[in-house]
Parts: structure tokens; C-alpha cells; sequence
């Protein structure tokens, strides 16, 4: 299995915890989207803060990709979210689907999807901070 360069860097940002590095992979207007939260970022701006605020919910969280098939410009892996949550005693692991587009080595849409039913992670409120 070989993930693309650029969601490999994605995951491994993201497990990092750095919300600066992960939404530099980004291009200047691409979409991330969790569609079970109903959360659509646009631009790196946003998408910065949006990481932002689940890095500081989470002791960690970290993607672990299980099977991946690229094609020129686009990517889908599965795998699991193992997150630990500062408010639950307990971590968390979920199935987990990711499908990235990039061109030119940057990605232009990431939708992350979760099955997060058995735990209600972040379904108490939106997880990703306002921007104006």
C-alpha cells in the first residue's frame, strides 16, 4: 500500500498536532470537509483554524490508514481515527474513510468521513472555530 506524498504529510501533521504545517498542504482555496458534522472549510485560513480547534480538544489523534488507492490527482484510504478527547476518560477508535484531491502537490479538497455513532465525539456542538 502506498499512500500519495501529500496525504501522507496530511497524516502525519495531523497526528503531530500542527495546525500550521497540516493547512500549508493545502492550496489557497481548497475544501476540507467532515460531512458527518456537517463542517466545510474553505481556504487555508479556515482550515488552519478548523484544525486548530480539534488539535485543542484532543490529547492526540492520529489516522491510521489500513488500505489506499491513488490515481493521478486523487486518493482514498480507510483505516481508523484513534482520538483521546481532554473531556472523555476514555480514547476513542473509529472507521474512518479519507478521500484527498491535489494537483500539483497541493491538496485542493479533503473529505474526512467517521462513523462516530457509538461515541457522539464531537456531536455536543460545532468543532470547528467561527471565522468571519
Amino acid at each position: 500500500m502506498t499512500v500519495a506524498p501529500s496525504l501522507q504529510a496530511y497524516l502525519d501533521a495531523f497526528a503531530a498536532k500542527d495546525a500550521e504545517a497540516a493547512s500549508a498542504l493545502f492550496a489557497d482555496n481548497a475544501v476540507f470537509e467532515l460531512p458527518l458534522l456537517g463542517q466545510r472549510l474553505v481556504g487555508s485560513r479556515e482550515i488552519e483554524a478548523g484544525l486548530a480547534r480539534i488539535f485543542a480538544l484532543t490529547e492526540r489523534c492520529a489516522f491510521e490508514i489500513d488500505a489506499a488507492q491513488s490515481a493521478p490527482g486523487a486518493t482514498i484510504a480507510e483505516g481508523r481515527l484513534k482520538a483521546k478527547l481532554h473531556r472523555d476518560p476514555d480514547p476513542v477508535e473509529m472507521p474512518a474513510a479519507l478521500v484527498m484531491q491535489a494537483r500539483d502537490g497541493a491538496i485542493t479538497r479533503l473529505s474526512a468521513y467517521l462513523d462516530a455513532r457509538p461515541y457522539r465525539l464531537w456531536s455536543d456542538g460545532p468543532i470547528f472555530a467561527p471565522t468571519r
